[in-house]
């Protein structure tokens, strides 16, 4: 009992859980996957183990008696221990899901493949709402193929051989974690798991007590075991434990005095103030990083990333800049070309940015359009549709009344029904009339919506072309701007290549008088030779210009093409509504003539009995 609650004692839920389990457990009788590693034979998580798990070969217990394959209570199942429970799975609410041919694998919350001699986690791709999975007990050596498993809240992997802690990045709902009796030396790749509660590490081979420092980041954690460690012998280990992780109440199965988390605070007094601090620029990093991401997505929105990145895009791809660091007032040059271009270019941005929401305002202005016009012919569709459906669901009555009624007088008078003619009797003549009535409003009908339709693509079509013109020179504002910026840009380039290049010339000069002061090896040999100097410069500002050049052919085509790949993405979105629109109408008219020749063939019966 006391290893079982080890294996799940990830939390105090888990070991309550453990205890119901033993004194209600499940076997099965199933024919498992296999295969081979290292001469030895392995359990593969194949589709027979998973639909063994949901069909009624498994055995539910009653009280404490089991009713096994046999009837007689025999147990069919795997175990390394005595009520081991071998392949399970419940939808969640309790009970266990009966055999059925189709599966519903989307349905099941909870699976549970202990002591089942697995290696590799594998084949649980269907399974993509589990909330729970148990995989101890097994010989599982990495974690690995669950990362779809995004709704997992337990995860029980102890007793395995897992040295790394890995592929757990997009179970970000995950709260109970046990890796209990497995091979790990470090703490690691939890960092997305933040809302976990509980995380149970005990028996394995962490021997760091720094270790500790990485739980600080989970805010939600409550417990903690890792008890069994080679850390724990660290005389010091609870003590510290205790003042860096302060929010836990429980720390290897014992729960906390909050009289012991003010001592071992008061301990650790320094060191908890340099954790703080480090943890708080870390934050501040994380932080600042986290708003750069958002800003450079803004501008890949507007199509000003090129604006933001074009200096340090030009320099990166120049061979040169190495060597012509190398001369003495390159910097303050350099330093002045950046400087003027992120002047220029916050200006830029900052106007592009005020350009792009008022194309994206075009945008949505257009959207709302488009939805006002559809629904109102919608609306007015529907009603056309209902009122037909309505007359023929009265007609549909009145001929089922006199099938039934045979010679009996009828009253073709509907009480909503406003018609005069309804007041008649109805009679096999009658009704015929009504279906030839019916018959050319369908025609009617059908040629109304029609119209609609016709009138809806005219409509749209307007739309489109209000807005190639609207958006069209927005558009035309955006590309002028970027323009203007480039050749901002490229006449600062022209300025900082003419600067070296009189630049080189007084040092060329200076070097030719000995008015240098010292000079290091290679700054005096890249001067000596004045030809390749000269090359040096030319081909640095043929880079940047190329790199200039490039970027803004690449920035006007992405602007042209967003207004052109709008229009050609709402024409073919209105040509599919209006085929689709064209094919419904058609289908519904054929579909009410089936119904109406029905209620000819109906009157005719009733006029042949008569």
């Amino acid at each position: 009992d006391h290893r079982r609650q080890q294996c799940r004692g990830c939390s105090m839920v888990g070991i309550a859980a453990i205890g119901a389990a033993l004194s209600n457990p499940v076997a099965v009788s199933a024919s498992v996957g296999a295969s081979m590693h290292g001469g030895l034979q392995y359990t593969v998580i194949d589709d027979g183990v998973i639909r063994a798990a949901l069909s009624g070969d498994l055995v539910q217990a009653t009280g404490n008696k089991l009713r096994g394959g046999d009837g007689n209570g025999a147990t069919f199942g795997y175990g390394r221990a005595s009520g081991a429970t071998g392949v399970s799975a419940s939808d969640g609410r309790g009970r266990l899901l009966q055999q059925q041919d189709n599966i519903r694998y989307e349905e099941v919350e909870s699976l549970r493949l202990s002591y089942k001699n697995i290696l590799r986690v594998d084949n649980l791709v269907g399974l993509r709402n589990l909330t729970t999975l148990c995989l101890d007990n097994n010989v599982i050596e990495e974690i690995d193929n669950i990362s779809h498993l995004v709704h997992l809240t337990w995860l029980d992997l102890s007793f395995n051989n897992i040295r790394k802690i890995s592929g757990l990045e997009q179970l970000t709902q995950l709260k109970d974690l046990s890796l209990y009796c497995n091979q790990l030396e470090s703490i690691e790749s939890l960092e997305q798991c933040t809302q976990l509660e509980c995380l149970s590490l005990g028996r394995n081979k962490i021997n760091k007590l720094e270790s500790v420092l990485y739980l600080r980041q989970f805010s939600k954690l409550r417990l903690v075991t890792l008890e069994g460690n080679p850390v724990c012998k660290d005389p010091e280990y609870r003590m510290y434990v205790l003042a860096h992780l302060e929010h836990l109440r429980y720390l290897d199965y014992s729960l906390i005095e909050r009289s012991e988390v003010v001592t071992a605070r008061e301990q650790y007094q320094d060191e908890l103030l340099e954790a703080e601090e480090r943890e708080g620029l870390e934050a501040a990093n994380e932080k600042a990083a986290q708003h750069h991401q958002e800003y450079m997505a803004r501008l890949t929105q507007a199509h000003l990333q090129v604006v933001e990145t074009l200096f340090s895009d030009m320099f990166s791809e120049d061979k040169e800049l190495p060597r012509l660091k190398l001369l003495p007032g390159f910097d303050t040059i350099y330093d002045s070309y950046k400087r003027e271009y992120r002047d220029k270019a916050e200006l830029t941005i900052n106007a592009g940015l005020g350009l792009s929401q008022k194309f994206k305002d075009e945008n949505d202005r257009l959207e709302q359009a488009i939805c006002e016009i559809t629904s109102q012919n919608e609306r007015a569709s529907i009603m056309l549709t209902e009122a037909f459906q309505k007359k023929r669901k009265q007609l549909e009555t009145l001929v089922r009344q006199v099938s039934k009624a045979g010679h009996e007088d009828v009253s073709a008078r509907n009480p909503r029904d406003t018609d005069a003619a309804a007041n008649h009797r109805a009679t096999p003549e009658t009704l015929t009339r009504s279906c030839d009535e019916l018959d050319k409003s369908r025609e009617e009908i059908r040629e109304q919506l029609m119209t609609i339709e016709l009138q809806q693509v005219q409509q749209l079509k307007k739309l489109v072309d209000v807005y190639e013109n609207r958006a069209g020179s927005i558009r035309s504002e955006r590309v002028d701007h970027i323009t203007a910026f480039f050749r901002v840009v490229e006449d600062l380039e022209n300025s900082f290549a003419t600067n070296l290049e009189e630049l080189a010339q007084s040092l060329l000069e200076k070097l030719a008088s000995n008015a240098l002061d010292e000079l290091g090896d290679d700054t005096v040999a890249f001067l000596s030779d004045r030809d390749n100097l000269m090359l040096a410069i030319q081909g640095a500002h043929d880079v940047h210009l190329g790199k200039l050049l490039a970027q803004e052919d690449s920035l006007r085509d992405a602007v042209n093409k967003e207004l052109s790949g709008n229009v050609t993405r709402m024409k073919k979105q209105f040509s599919e509504l209006n085929r689709n629109r064209v094919f419904e109408i058609n289908r519904m008219y054929r579909d009410n003539g089936k119904q109406l020749e029905q209620l000819r063939q109906d009157v005719k019966g009733a006029e042949d009995e008569e």
